[in-house]
């Protein structure tokens, strides 16, 4: 009986000593993970948290990483759209900036009398011309964010082919 008391007893301090190593094993883990976490939120999305497979918190672990990946990923899908919404601008910009120069440029040479007669009526009506034109541009452009900012509905309706091709 004593041996199964002594056997006992020693079980339950292995028990006890196993449960305070694992305990303290997972508290190191969990206070790993916080100092990546903390990195990640201050900007540093390479860190990883390192775990291996048997470990209590792996999963955990694992998650984590997956999230920070999945974060990274869209954080340069983002950058990458912004790149290029400042491009779209700059060439916006150009493209609006010409002809508007242009345009200026002839209502300018008539304002100052530069040109007169015959060739001031051929400036007014290419300077209405080009401010149409930069009209339509702009129309387009605006039509075009608005498609891109699904701001624009399509709306479909079914119709007979055939009544749409009777005279």
């Amino acid at each position: 009986m004593e041996i199964f008391c002594f056997f006992s007893l020693g079980i339950g301090l292995f028990s006890v000593i196993y449960s305070i190593t694992a305990i303290h094993k997972v508290k190191k883990q969990i206070s790993e993970m916080l100092d990546v976490l903390a990195d990640v939120k201050n900007g540093n999305g390479n860190r990883r948290i390192l775990a291996k497979t048997h470990e209590i918190a792996a999963p955990l672990a694992y998650e984590i990483n997956s999230i920070i990946l999945s974060y990274e990923n869209k954080l340069s899908i983002l950058r990458q759209a912004q790149e290029a919404n400042k491009h779209l601008m700059t060439s916006l910009s150009h493209d609006v900036r010409t002809p508007l120069t242009t345009l200026i440029g002839y209502l300018d040479a008539v304002h100052k009398g530069i040109v007169t007669g015959k060739e001031r009526d051929d400036y007014m009506e290419i300077a209405r011309r080009k401010s149409h034109d930069l009209k339509d541009y702009i129309d387009m452009l605006f039509d075009w964010f608005k498609l891109n900012s699904n701001e624009f509905v399509i709306k479909t309706d079914t119709v007979e082919a055939a009544e749409l091709t009777r005279t």
